[in-house]
């Protein structure tokens, strides 16, 4: 295994076990990761792995979108034009 895939494994342990952040669908997408790391074949239907993708990604589009909008509203008492 390579020190990248060591290290990416390693930060998403570190992110899953935090309070609060995980989803049926994401320890979902994460357990096919893990099997696939590890060269051993994920026997999930293709559309039960794809929903589960497409949930995550939802829910990281809106979660960067959430924190785009926060920043942008705290910065825009910041203007000293």
């Amino acid at each position: 295994m390579s020190d990248e895939l060591r290290n990416l494994k390693r930060r998403v342990t570190i992110a899953r076990d935090a309070p609060g952040v995980t989803c049926g669908a994401s320890r979902h997408v994460n357990a096919i990761a893990l099997t696939m790391a590890a060269g051993r074949p994920v026997h999930d239907l293709p559309q039960d792995m794809a929903a589960s993708m497409l949930a995550v990604l939802e829910s990281l589009w809106k979660a960067r979108a959430e924190l785009a909008r926060l920043k942008g509203a705290m910065g825009a008492g910041d203007s000293h034009d």
